[in-house]
């Protein structure tokens, strides 16, 4: 049931009560102020008073930021060896002369044969690339928290309506009317799992490179010449046959090798929190009704509504004709007129005519 139709059972049951018993009963006058025959009253509604807060929530918690520096490399070269070189003998032969009588013409010799060495060929495993790593970041996982925020609590307020004319200008009836507290739902993001890193690693590279390597070096066999004879002119030896060791150095190849000059890393930043301002009402003076005295119906003449609707007019509320009529234009620029300058609304109030400076 609304405010209205309470109201309007409230006129009905108001009306019954006054048509079985005399005026003077059906007004219970306990709370009303004293007062003199010919002065009337009407209950007047003074709303509560509030204040607005403000409070400032947390909207996103603080979290971090991962960057992930890689790291860095650089292409250098290393010399590897190929071949070991090579090893031979070569034979210098002797060298003779004749001599002028019967001699030997060729003395018993060695023939010296040279052996060359032998060799093979073998790989060799070579690192041309060492093994790299790098950090993969995971990103913060999140997760959205609602929380239910009281913005106005729970209150009661004296709701006012109107009711039937019982020899005053106006009277009212006032409720006490329970409001509900009012909720705001917040939604905040939080964390839910943080940012982090894991290290992923490369092997290092090889590279298979082949190499002649000597097996067995060099040697020499002699083969004996047996001596010959005859009667000429002597040749005979001067200068035996030597051997000689001819080497070639070994052999290299420069290879281009990636090395690792700074590892990968990471740098972690601090991301604030967030806040957010929210409004709050808070009734710091709750809501009454009191007994005001007001103008009787049975004297207001036309004189008085003229000069009440002339003030009304000089204080720019009235803006209808100076008639003398107590219409809807003259009871609405009243009630702007007191809730304007603070006044209780209740009909033609005294306090409204000592205001406007007709009393």
């Amino acid at each position: 049931m609304t405010f209205r139709d309470t109201l309007k059972l409230s006129i009905i049951a108001i009306a019954v009560i006054t048509t079985g018993v005399n005026a003077q009963s059906a007004i219970d006058g306990d709370d009303l102020p004293p007062a003199k025959p010919g002065q009337c009253f009407t209950k007047a509604f003074f709303p509560a008073k509030y204040a607005t807060t403000t409070e400032r929530v947390l909207a996103s918690e603080a979290s971090e930021k991962m960057q992930v520096i890689p790291a860095k490399y650089g292409w250098g070269t290393e010399k590897i060896k190929v071949s070991d070189g090579t090893e031979k003998l070569v034979t210098i032969p002797a060298t003779y002369k004749t001599v002028p009588q019967k001699i030997l013409v060729a003395e018993e010799s060695f023939k010296i044969v040279p052996v060359p060495a032998t060799y093979k060929t073998v790989t060799k495993r070579v690192l041309v690339s060492e093994g790299t790593e790098r950090l993969v970041k995971s990103p913060a996982q999140y997760k959205t928290v609602t929380n239910r925020v009281l913005i106005s609590p729970a209150r009661t307020e004296w709701k006012k309506t109107k009711c039937q004319d019982r020899g005053c200008n106006q009277s009212e009836v006032v409720c006490l009317v329970e409001i509900p507290p009012v909720y705001k739902t917040v939604t905040k993001k939080v964390v839910a799992k943080p940012v982090s890193a894991r290290k992923v690693t490369t092997p290092p590279q090889y590279k298979t490179v082949s190499i002649q390597k000597m097996v067995t070096p060099p040697t020499t066999k002699k083969i004996m010449i047996p001596a010959k004879y005859k009667t000429v002119m002597k040749r005979v030896v001067d200068k035996e046959e030597t051997t000689r060791l001819v080497k070639t150095p070994a052999k290299y190849t420069t290879v281009k090798i990636k090395k690792l000059i700074a590892p990968a890393s990471e740098r972690r930043m601090v991301i604030p929190a967030t806040y957010k301002t929210v409004t709050k009402k808070r009734m710091i003076a709750d809501g009454y009704a009191k007994w005001v005295p007001i103008v009787c119906k049975t004297s207001m003449n036309k004189t008085m509504i003229m000069n009440v609707q002339r003030a009304l007019k000089s204080a720019n509320f009235y803006h209808g004709p100076i008639d003398g009529v107590w219409g809807s234009a003259s009871r609405s620029a009243t009630r702007a007129y007191q809730k304007a300058k603070g006044l209780p609304v209740a009909g033609l109030s005294v306090a409204t005519m000592e205001s406007l400076g007709l009393y």
